[in-house]
């Protein structure tokens, strides 16, 4: 199969010299980009030829953090006001109900969703595997194989929850929180499984694997020691949620006296293929730390506003050499699911770190920076070199957005500073992946949107309703609080 997309206004390469193409064209062969340039096209046969006239093209993006299976429980009224262990104590039954469908459905929606919006392949942290039934990786991997994404398949675990939910819920639900708190044991010989069955580490992998609980073990060290050994033993990376707060750090100065990083790292869990969610309180020494260890993060700037939680110093961790990613975040902590969306936020929210005006304008990312974090720097966190560049040989995987719209009118000076700062749409007028188009003008090619869409509807509304009999919670109610 040889295509040629031509007629770019602009297309931003992100090679090693940054380089940025105008009038652009690119040959893909078998999957592969062959060729690049400027201006005139190449002349040949081509089975297709893909006119980009008036658009912007980039390396596809490549998420760095999610969570597919919370596209079930998007912008339910009752978890909407409450930071983080009042939202988790609303959706954490909801969740526990899923079924593989369930995730199914959400998996094929949430990759639709990433598609169309520029990301080419995506992290998936899924880290609440009900009962540690196999049957649900198993669904999501064939959702999103057929949904055409490339997938870093992060098989997570809860082998125990934050603060008293345990004995909470499952008084409620069941013992082990209706069954969503794990046995060490049996997770860790899912993840040896899952690695086994589904990564793929050879050139041009649609699937891939990493390892990681979804919060740090701190009453079972063992169990993180575990985690790391197994990952170094298989070669793969290691992802978890970590932005420690006043209380973690107390307990570990107590436990251990060590902060939270440093616990991390004599566990193992520290490394070049380690790359945490978040990281919204990390201090300097922190920062040093993880940088001279190559961890990196992945900043989710929506999440960081839906749940009040705390600016992280993005631009200190890149000066300290730490790799800063873009993610989205799952669908209930961000209630969008569009990775253009997120990198618009990620060029602008770092600035009001501290309250705002305490960030020099000199350490602001620009535009290149952040699409850079979203390709490159990924593609390098998670493993992958042949993604997150349009350079001859690696993986045609190519996004491009449509800069003729109204929303675009007066930010032509660089084309890509309009995309991320100017535009009121998403919407990719190109996403391909191994030289595959999956989305032209805005839409998907493979499959409709409205009939996934109503599948997770129809599965959250069953859950929701569910859930409601069980615990007597009313998710449409904002929970009384002032203003509803």
């Amino acid at each position: 199969m040889r295509l040629l997309i031509e007629k770019i206004d602009a297309l931003y390469t992100c090679d090693d010299r940054r380089s940025v193409l105008k009038h652009a064209w690119i040959v893909v062969e078998n999957g592969k980009i062959a060729a690049l340039g400027e201006h005139d096209s190449p002349d040949g046969d081509f089975d297709e030829r893909i006119d980009l006239s008036g658009s912007i093209a980039m390396p596809g993006f490549v998420n760095a953090h999610h969570h597919f299976f919370q596209t079930l429980t998007r912008a339910l009224p009752r978890a909407q006001r409450g930071q983080l262990m009042d939202w988790l104590r609303v959706l954490y039954p909801v969740w526990s109900a899923m079924s593989p469908d369930d995730l199914a459905a959400a998996a094929a929606a949430s990759a639709s969703e990433l598609l169309l919006t520029g990301a080419t392949t995506s992290v998936d942290h899924f880290y609440l595997v009900p009962r540690c039934d196999p049957s649900y990786v198993d669904a999501e991997v064939a959702a999103v194989r057929d949904a055409g994404l490339r997938l870093h398949l992060v098989r997570g675990s809860m082998t125990a929850i934050e603060g008293d939910l345990e004995h909470v819920l499952s008084e409620s639900l069941g013992p082990r929180a209706g069954g969503i708190i794990d046995e060490p044991g049996p997770v860790l010989a899912d993840m040896r499984r899952m690695i086994e069955r589904y990564h793929d580490a050879s050139d041009g992998s649609m699937l891939t694997v990493a390892l990681g609980p979804t919060t740090p073990t701190y009453d079972d060290l063992g169990f993180l020691r575990a985690v790391a050994k197994l990952a170094a033993e298989a070669g793969v990376g290691i992802h978890m949620h970590v932005h420690p707060q006043d209380r973690e750090r107390a307990l570990c100065r107590k436990r251990f006296g060590r902060t939270p990083i440093e616990v991390l790292d004599g566990a193992g869990i520290l490394g070049t293929r380690t790359w945490l969610a978040h990281a919204t309180r990390l201090d300097s020494d922190d920062m040093a730390l993880l940088a001279d260890r190559g961890v990196g993060v992945a900043h989710c700037p929506r999440m960081i506003l839906r749940l009040g939680a705390r600016i992280p110093r993005i631009h200190d961790m890149i000066v300290s050499g730490m790799r800063v990613a873009v993610g989205v975040d799952g669908a209930a902590s961000n209630d969008s699911g569009s990775m253009l969306g997120e990198m618009r936020l990620a060029l602008l929210l770092h600035r009001l770190c501290n309250g705002g005006g305490e960030v020099s304008p000199d350490a602001w990312l620009t535009p290149h920076n952040v699409l850079v974090m979203a390709t490159r720097v990924t593609a390098d966190l998670i493993g992958r070199s042949d993604i997150g560049q349009i350079t001859p040989g690696f993986c045609a995987d190519i996004t491009a957005f449509d800069m003729r719209g109204i929303g675009f009118a007066g930010a032509r000076a660089d084309l890509l500073s309009g995309l991320l700062l100017a535009g009121d749409d998403t919407r990719a007028s190109l996403t391909m992946v191994a030289g595959r188009p999956l989305v032209r003008d805005g839409r998907l090619l493979l499959h409709d949107e409205h009939a996934l869409r109503e599948k997770v509807d129809r599965a959250a509304e069953r859950l929701v309703a569910h859930m409601t009999s069980i615990t007597g919670v009313d998710y449409c109610d904002f929970g009384g609080q002032a203003g509803h």
